[in-house]
């Protein structure tokens, strides 16, 4: 095992460099401005990606033409899924039309299909990311790696890439009890050096049929665990704790532009990955940066891909940034989607995280967080044998605590919560937000 593991790794590298040589160059570059930031030597490369990347979109992308002359990055304007989906074209380089590219594909979390184009230098840079967050957390090429997510045709490998790549495929889709049973069978046998990279509710999942099993520590040596798509709870640390005998490290990234920043581990926060992007956190309603420690959106933009240049991007999703001693700026908290954030009864913000406090409940195996109008709250649930009906009461009282004394909640028993097409499952959903959002676009366009 350890003779092919060190076998794939020579070929990986013997192959790029037979190819020039361009993922070792970025690998080495990413690992000194990460490893050196904040120094002025990192920040300095940071920044000339940046202002290369706005020259590049100001003189090629039809979007920006009309900014020629004001190359500063508050000029440019902010931009979501939504606006880049409506007007795609205006987005593509005129100098990448006719060139080589590579189409990505999401359907996000709201089931409306996005794809933007990376160019071959983007493609190059994001394997240099991966490999160098993945090896932050003890992961090296050409170990095993286990990797639970939806393989769709976008991205299912072959069965002859998969096995020179070392990867088993598991797809969330296919994960009821028979399937993880077979796969944990699977995955304790195998001896080789292994590494887990999965979707949270993946874990959640294999974490609950083993506490139903009673299970002890699995008799298998596991390198590294890295959680993906979803934020990261107690239940999930604490499972990997138990079951694989390590920890586990979240990792926040997107299908359209790459890894933006992973948990060291042991700890809490998020080191930004500034050598592939740079990011800003803004107000939740207007364009303009929020103090550092207050939550916004984030907003990145993609120093790399110059096919279809992503600048000023909101990502959609809330976060905070906070300065360390060494003055290196990281996420202290990501809160997933403002659409999946909720209001208490005072119209207040909450964090979303507050939904995985339900795992203190025994027999619980999936839930749902719906948020109506009029201070209504939804709980869905679908349960196991083992769950006690009698805590229904102790269960709303507990997020009365968080949405309000005066809220409404109601519980509802279901067979199932669906997967989204992106395989996750979506635990929050915020039916008042939408309301409010199509009523304001509504009014923009009756003023307009």
């Amino acid at each position: 095992m350890k003779v092919l593991e060190f076998a794939r790794r020579v070929l990986f590298w013997t192959a790029d460099f037979l190819k020039g040589g361009n993922i070792r160059r970025h690998l080495n570059d990413v690992s000194y401005i990460q490893m050196n930031y904040p120094n002025e030597e990192s920040k300095k490369r940071e920044r000339t990606y940046l202002i290369e990347l706005l020259e590049h979109s100001v003189n090629t992308v039809p979007f920006y033409e009309n900014l020629k002359g004001k190359v500063a990055l508050e000029n440019f304007p902010v931009v979501d899924k939504a606006y880049i989906r409506e007007n795609f074209e205006l987005f593509r380089s005129k100098k990448y039309i006719d060139k080589k590219k590579h189409k990505v594909s999401t359907s996000g979390s709201t089931g409306n299909p996005f794809c933007i184009y990376h160019n071959k230098t983007k493609r190059e840079r994001n394997t240099a990311d991966t490999i160098y967050f993945a090896k932050e957390n003890g992961f090296e090429i050409g170990a095993r790696l286990y990797y639970l997510r939806l393989w769709d045709k976008q991205y299912k490998k072959s069965r002859w890439l998969s096995w020179m790549q070392n990867i088993d495929m598991q797809s969330v889709d296919d994960l009821g009890e028979k399937e993880i049973e077979v796969w944990l069978k699977k995955f304790e046998k195998d001896s080789s050096t292994k590494s887990l990279l999965a979707y949270t509710s993946a874990l959640q999942s294999i974490f609950k049929f083993l506490d139903a099993k009673k299970s002890n520590s699995l008799n298998t040596e596991v390198n590294s665990v890295i959680a993906i798509a979803e934020g990261l709870d107690d239940y999930v640390r604490k499972g990997v704790q138990k079951y694989f005998n390590t920890e586990v490290v979240s990792r926040y990234s997107n299908s359209e532009n790459g890894i933006i920043a992973q948990q060291d581990i042991g700890k809490s926060n998020f080191k930004i990955n500034w050598a592939s992007y740079h990011v800003e956190i803004l107000d939740l309603n207007h364009d303009v940066p929020v103090e550092h420690g207050e939550s916004g959106r984030i907003v990145i933009t993609d120093l790399f891909n110059y096919c279809m240049p992503m600048v000023r991007y909101d990502t959609g999703d809330i976060g905070r940034m906070v300065m360390e001693s060494d003055g290196s700026l990281v996420f202290s908290k990501i809160e997933g989607r403002k659409m999946d954030m909720f209001t208490n009864t005072k119209g207040e913000f909450i964090s979303s995280h507050i939904v995985h406090h339900i795992l203190q409940f025994s027999g619980i195996d999936q839930f749902q967080f719906i948020e109506e109008e009029n201070n209504e709250y939804i709980i869905k649930l679908k349960v196991s044998g083992n769950f006690d009906y009698e805590n229904e009461d102790k269960l709303t009282n507990r997020y009365k605590e968080y949405f309000g004394e005066d809220a409404i909640i109601r519980v509802e028993y279901v067979d199932e919560i669906p997967l989204l097409a992106s395989g996750k499952r979506k635990l929050v959903i915020n039916n008042a937000m939408k309301k409010l959002n199509h009523q304001s676009k509504s009014n923009i366009a009756v003023v307009s």
